[in-house]
């Protein structure tokens, strides 16, 4: 029974962040003008802070010799990378031609962004090791995503987002950028990571803290910034609930087709385990920031799609894909005990 409680515990921890981002959209709408461009926060200097010490704290907790111990799993790794970059842009624009042209554009750039994005890494592990699934493996995949996520996302996004929205996507500018805001601050992190570890993990509770506090102020100021614009008035509501729905198909649709490609990867339950936590799920830490850095504005004075609806879908993937893992992961971990 403890270790059941255990797990449970561990599958349901994201909710309580799930419901203070709600918190935070609810401030932004009672009070847009204090997070918005130009107000008492300066959201065009901190956000990029913010963004800087995110990643920073990312590098600080990464086990760097246990993400080199599982790096030779080529055929698992692979399959990830492939599901991620690949797969999930392919299935979200098949899905975008069936649903039609009733989504507007900026809802649009968000499932495609979506979709562009790397995967989770805390969450990916600790499903994947509540399954009984391959943890070691599952951390270099998720590691690996996510350096490659700094430069195939704003790659995808330039090339999937080309017909979708008004606004140039600067592909090299972009890719700078999130090398100094993102890549510097994670290596960063490993670079001091040996001479701090032992105080690290004795304040990992506090640096978890800090990490989600700097991804609900990022989101706070992208709504802030699309209340004060405005431009929430021009979505219905019934938009927002078919964003939903979206969203809710994408998930299962995706996972399902991951799922039933994991034999490529490894004919191994726990393995196969692996390569579906990390090829099927989207990260909302490193994606909020890299969000508000892609779509930061737009060039020659043309407005950038505004951030606040461009992170929605991943938002609702987030809290959907949590719920999604918490029922999987006792049914793999029955899989793991049979097989």
């Amino acid at each position: 029974m403890p270790i059941q409680l255990r797990k449970f515990k561990a599958a349901t921890r994201g909710h309580g962040f799930t419901l203070a981002l709600l918190g935070v959209a609810l401030a932004a709408f009672a009070y847009p003008s204090l997070g918005n461009e130009g107000g008492p926060l300066h959201p065009e200097l901190t956000t990029k802070v913010a963004v800087a010490l995110t990643f920073l704290v990312q590098g600080l907790f990464l086990p760097t010799r246990q993400i080199a111990a599982s790096a030779t799993k080529f055929r698992l790794h692979g399959f990830c990378q492939i599901a991620i970059f690949l797969l999930a842009p392919a299935c979200m624009l098949c899905l975008l031609l069936v649903s039609g042209s009733w989504i507007q554009a900026d809802l649009r750039a968000g499932f495609l962004f979506l979709s562009a994005l790397p995967t989770t890494i805390s969450s990916a592990i600790v499903m994947t090791a509540n399954s009984e699934g391959d943890s070691s493996a599952a951390l270099f995949s998720t590691t690996c995503s996510n350096v490659l996520g700094i430069f195939a996302t704003p790659a995808l996004c330039a090339a999937l987002l080309s017909s979708s929205i008004t606004a140039e996507l600067p592909l090299l500018p972009l890719i700078g950028k999130l090398s100094l805001l993102v890549l510097l601050p994670l290596l960063l992190g490993q670079a001091i990571r040996p001479f701090v570890r032992d105080w690290a993990q004795g304040s990992k509770v506090l640096f978890k803290r800090l990490s989600n506090g700097f991804v609900l102020y990022i989101v706070y100021s992208a709504f802030c910034g699309s209340f004060a614009s405005g431009v929430w008035q021009t979505v219905a509501s019934q938009e927002l609930l078919g964003a939903l729905l979206l969203t809710f198909i994408y998930l299962l649709s995706f996972s399902a087709i991951v799922w039933l490609a994991s034999p490529l990867a490894s004919q191994q339950m726990p393995e196969r385990i692996a390569a579906f936590f990390c090829g099927s799920q989207k990260t909302l830490a490193a994606g909020v920031p890299m969000a508000a850095l892609i779509f930061a504005g737009g060039s020659d004075g043309v407005p950038a799609p505004s951030l606040g609806l461009v992170i929605l879908p991943l938002l609702c993937y987030h809290a959907l894909q949590l719920f999604l893992a918490g029922v999987l992961s006792p049914v793999f971990a029955k899989k793991v005990v049979a097989a």
